[in-house]
């Protein structure tokens, strides 16, 4: 099962945008997320200033590119974190396994396939740990301690928490200590620690995520003039179009080839 974390909308944010309305931040700023950035809007802001694609029709045409990714993955279930308590307590039973993702996030088609074959022994394990690319400054593979895995790209960087961003797969005796405490992967890290959760680590890689100008850790960092602005999403277009000449991973060259495009255009 795949649940997707809370995320605004951004298609009715993208449209407002265009009609000229004023865009209220407790319509894109998370109540409960107590890590987020609170001067994002000045920098949404500026964004909207000096780019050739409002910041709200980016970050749509971001989640649309993960969802076409997403509608390729087979034998999964799609659902969002919010819903993951209900369900768990409607049907009485949890998933084989769950990864909580976020809306720009992309998965192998056949992660399922792969995991089965991985023949794990879910019953002993609390979580499923795998490899994932990162594609933001630069294309990283993330993995324990840095070490190289098959169908690597890029550098290798070690995992900067127990648990990231897509790449943790909750069996049912996981989910059972509660879910709300393991849809973000730092909160997730603490809880492994705190209630000494079963790690399996496999060597695939079956996720990607796409930090990109826009995202909410990158847009802070954006320059303030027009030259500068380019430079800075120059910088990404090049890692992605690198990326799409040296991946042999179709399932990451196709989202790779319509972010490379969108990004042209954030340049127009």
């Amino acid at each position: 099962m795949l649940a997707v974390r809370a995320s605004p909308d951004w298609a009715g944010l993208a449209e407002d945008h265009a009609a000229g309305k004023t865009i209220e931040p407790s319509r894109f700023m998370p109540a409960k997320h107590k890590r987020f950035p609170l001067d994002i809007p000045d920098h949404i802001a500026r964004w909207n200033r000096l780019s050739g694609v409002s910041f709200w029709a980016c970050r749509e045409r971001i989640r649309a590119i993960a969802a076409g990714n997403l509608a390729s993955v087979a034998d999964v279930t799609m659902t969002r974190a919010d819903d993951v308590p209900a369900l768990l307590e409607r049907t009485g039973a949890a998933p084989a396994l769950l990864f909580f993702h976020d809306d720009d996030d992309w998965f192998h088609p056949e992660m399922v396939r792969i995991l089965r074959e991985s023949d794990l022994d879910l019953a002993a394990i609390d979580v499923v740990v795998t490899p994932f690319f990162r594609l933001a400054k630069s294309l990283v593979t993330f993995t324990q301690g840095a070490r190289e895995v098959p169908g690597g790209l890029g550098e290798y960087e070690a995992f900067r928490y127990r648990y990231c961003t897509n790449n943790y797969g909750l069996t049912g005796s996981a989910l059972r200590t509660g879910p709300a405490d393991l849809v973000e992967h730092i909160d997730a890290s603490a809880a492994g620690d705190e209630k000494g959760f079963v790690d399996v680590h496999l060597d695939v890689v079956i996720s990607a995520t796409n930090k990109s100008p826009c995202s909410a850790a990158w847009v802070r960092e954006l320059p303030d003039t027009p030259a500068a602005f380019r430079e800075h999403v120059r910088t990404y277009v090049e890692v992605v179009s690198e990326a799409c000449d040296s991946s042999p991973h179709e399932w990451v060259n196709a989202p790779l080839r319509e972010t490379r495009d969108l990004f042209l255009e954030v340049l127009d």
